[in-house]
């Protein structure tokens, strides 16, 4: 049962860097006829898309840079981050004993 929990753990782990990852990238204007970050890009935008519009936020050119402030992926990692913290918590608790029951149990 913890391997379930390893591998939600880890699949939470590679969904907030890919989110992480294409915000950063596009805020610094990463070349993106790099092979990295064109792979990152296009697989992100999976999970990013159904933020797009969210609350008629516009993506924003940053400074001199010309990067790109986009919303869509900041909103996305926050909510997968909170969600997906929640997540594991609930799942857990429920493999590992439940919340707090190890501990009455040890002092019966």
């Amino acid at each position: 049962m913890r391997i379930l929990s390893a591998l939600g753990g880890l699949f939470l782990t590679f969904l907030l860097f890919m989110t992480g990852a294409r915000f950063t990238l596009l805020l610094l204007n990463a070349n993106k006829d790099n092979d990295i970050v064109h792979w990152i890009l296009s697989r992100s935008d999976y999970w990013v898309k159904p933020f797009f519009n969210l609350f008629d936020l516009r993506n924003q050119a940053v400074g001199d840079t010309n990067g790109v402030f986009e919303p869509a992926s900041l909103i996305a990692f926050i909510v997968y981050a909170f969600v997906g913290s929640l997540i594991l918590a609930a799942l857990s608790g429920a493999l590992f004993g439940g919340f707090g029951r190890r501990r009455i149990l040890q002092e019966v």
